[in-house]
């Protein structure tokens, strides 16, 4: 999904772990949500809506009853970040790369994608370099305890997986 913020900006929610969105519950549906969840064994997201910060303006973006989108602007003008993580540098991310011989066309054939710590999104032209890379970030990573899982592809072909069953 794309929004187009009133600012010029485009927020766009076309993955997981997005620093500028979150998860909503209201207040009067907590109990009902977490009853829910802990009966279904998972989350029960006929309770949640959807939220989205502009990284350019800060402008809020909250879904309504009936998942319309209301746009609240923030009262400073410097945008401050509402949406990050509340464990700020110390969030676990996700490290992904990818490997493929058929790109679409004006894309490399490896890519590696991680949104913790500096946050990398890298792109490699031989298999070689994008392996070693995917393997030095995950080393330093999880040294440092900051990944929640890891996964690298060549093609259709797992070659590494790793999660953290601590967090």
């Amino acid at each position: 999904m794309k929004i187009g913020c009133t600012c010029g900006a485009v927020i766009i929610d076309q993955t997981d772990y997005l620093a500028y969105k979150g998860h909503l519950v209201a207040d009067e549906d907590w109990e009902d949500f977490a009853e829910s969840s802990r009966s279904l064994g998972e989350i029960d997201q006929s309770f949640v809506r959807h939220c989205y910060q502009c990284t350019s303006c800060g402008r809020l973006y909250v879904d309504d009853h009936d998942r319309r989108l209301l746009a609240f602007v923030p009262e400073t003008t410097v945008p401050q970040s509402a949406l990050k993580s509340i464990k700020g540098t110390l969030w676990k991310a996700p490290l992904i790369g990818r490997w493929t011989s058929a790109p679409l066309a004006g894309e490399s054939k490896g890519n590696l994608y991680c949104n913790g710590g500096d946050g990398v999104v890298e792109q490699y032209d031989t298999w070689e370099a994008l392996e070693q890379a995917y393997f030095a970030l995950f080393f330093r990573l999880k040294g440092l305890g900051l990944l929640r899982s890891a996964l690298l592809h060549n093609g259709s072909k797992q070659v590494h997986a790793w999660a953290d069953t601590d967090h």
